[in-house]
């Protein structure tokens, strides 16, 4: 019997969409910029933060498969490229401007708080395992009133890996004292949810829901598929397992 549910966030509890390369994105976050002295053109701030992500990828890629970038770190970058310094907490207000920028819509799936109270009354313990961005996620999940819900939540931009690396898995497991036998993942992505908990040696609900990869099947069969994205069926599927 499954103790201990985890879950992937974007794309399988939240349907999210982000316009991260559209001029008028970067424009009005290099508005912002300037009132901190920081001049950039909107196309300069745009080479910027995508090059400090490249450099934090090839960074971390010489002690993990799966490197993860740390976007408080690309703003801090950004601000000591123009002899400027950036404290965490302006660096963290920046990425949430930008994110704020970005986001078209952000919303929870239907059925998935539903379902999440289901598990709490069975006596389940829930987590979070995403590839995700702290500054980004942890306000999100508040807002649409998902944080509650959860016992333990690890996003891998405080890892420097991400999914479907097995070593955030383990990390989870780890922080946690979970018994992985114990333990579902439950994820929308064949690649990093599925592969990613299977190379863990983790049992994997795969949720196909509308922000699944088209024609992409995971290289490890999940133990369970969900093909219609019903939040509901995840109790009904998996609390006598």
């Amino acid at each position: 019997m499954y103790k201990n549910f985890i879950f992937d966030v974007y794309g399988t509890l939240v349907d999210i969409r982000t316009n991260e390369y559209e001029q008028d994105t970067w424009q009005k976050l290099r508005d912002t910029l300037a009132f901190y002295g920081v001049d950039y053109t909107a196309d300069e701030l745009r080479q910027a933060y995508f090059g400090s992500c490249e450099l934090q990828i090839t960074l971390g890629s010489k002690q993990y498969a799966h490197p993860e970038v740390d976007v408080v770190e690309v703003f801090r970058h950004i601000f000591e490229n123009k002899n400027k310094k950036a404290s965490k907490q302006l660096a963290t207000h920046i990425a949430q401007q930008f994110r704020a920028f970005s986001t078209e819509y952000l919303r929870v799936f239907d059925g998935v708080t539903d379902t999440l109270k289901e598990l709490r009354h069975a006596g389940k313990k829930l987590y979070i395992l995403s590839n995700a961005q702290t500054c980004f996620t942890k306000p999100e999940l508040a807002k649409l009133g998902l944080s509650r819900y959860f016992h333990g939540i690890m996003y891998s931009s405080d890892q420097g890996c991400a999914k479907p690396d097995p070593t955030l898995f383990y990390r989870l497991t780890e922080k946690y004292h979970l018994d992985t036998k114990e333990c579902i993942y439950i994820g929308n992505d064949p690649t990093t949810d599925v592969n990613g908990a299977r190379n863990a040696k983790m049992d994997c609900c795969w949720i196909k829901t509308c922000n699944t990869p088209e024609g992409v099947s995971p290289k490890f069969a999940p133990k369970y598929t969900i093909a219609n994205g019903d939040f509901a069926e995840i109790p009904r599927l998996l609390l006598k397992k």
